[in-house]
């Protein structure tokens, strides 16, 4: 009869030791893959819930061009909203600015505080729809067109799990606007406060490192990552912030 010599004690424990080794190299970046896919995945379903609830407006406001961007101004947004998209989408809590958590704070890519850009924490009520995603802000801005005529739009600023952490763009917070001659885009794309004129192309090197300090990347504030997964093919690249 053949016997079987156990394991010592020191031989389990250089074992289980090597096998915690391996876990933890490999852990984080099976954690952090996971996340990105889910991160993307989630972002383009927000796309898509907003093409539809856009297409469903215009069959009662008129196409996107007509719409009044100016109305209630900077001050009161959520006259845009309540004309335009809220009784497209499905809402399933509204959180009014008084509801709006004290110690939640919100970051750019490049780590500074990022609680103004965008007007995140602006005094228009913030949405949340039926899957948790979160509008944060709708921000009036004007921008020119390449002969100085002033353009009107509006910013859309989503928080894909809410006030989950990490609360931080190019993460989970991201931007996008609603504009009359490019209907809802992410942000970096059409007009912006960055530039005159217009960017027309999704090009991939101007949402890494365009529009001044807006780029998608670690030295910016990262408004213009939603553009870069978009191009991506809603995917999040190796050379992503994240």
């Amino acid at each position: 009869m053949i016997k079987l010599r156990a394991f010592t004690m020191a031989e389990v424990l250089i074992t289980l030791g090597i096998i915690g080794i391996v876990a933890a190299m490999t852990l984080p970046s099976l954690i952090g893959n996971y996340q990105k896919k889910q991160t993307a995945i989630q972002l383009k379903k927000f796309y898509s819930i907003m093409q539809q609830a856009i297409a469903t407006s215009e069959l009662q406001n008129g196409e996107v061009k007509y719409w009044n961007f100016k109305i209630g101004g900077n001050k009161n947004t959520e006259i845009f909203a309540n004309t335009y998209l809220t009784p497209y989408l499905k809402i399933i809590k509204t959180y009014m600015p008084e509801d709006f958590p004290a110690d939640i704070h919100y970051k750019c890519v490049n780590g500074k505080n990022c609680d103004s850009y965008g007007e995140v924490k602006n005094n228009n009520p913030k949405l949340v729809l039926a899957d948790g995603t979160m509008i944060l802000a709708t921000d009036y801005f004007e921008a020119k067109d390449i002969n100085n005529n002033t353009i009107s739009a509006i910013n859309i600023i989503v928080d894909i799990n809410g006030f989950k952490k990490p609360n931080q763009y190019g993460r989970d917070v991201f931007a996008f606007s609603i504009q009359p001659d490019f209907g809802f885009v992410p942000a970096g794309v059409g007009y912006t406060s960055a530039m005159q004129g217009a960017q027309q192309a999704y090009s991939r090197d101007w949402f890494l490192t365009g529009g001044q300090e807006r780029g998608c990347n670690r030295k910016q504030n990262g408004f213009y990552c939603a553009g870069l997964i978009m191009t991506d093919g809603w995917e999040i690249k190796d050379d992503y912030p994240w």
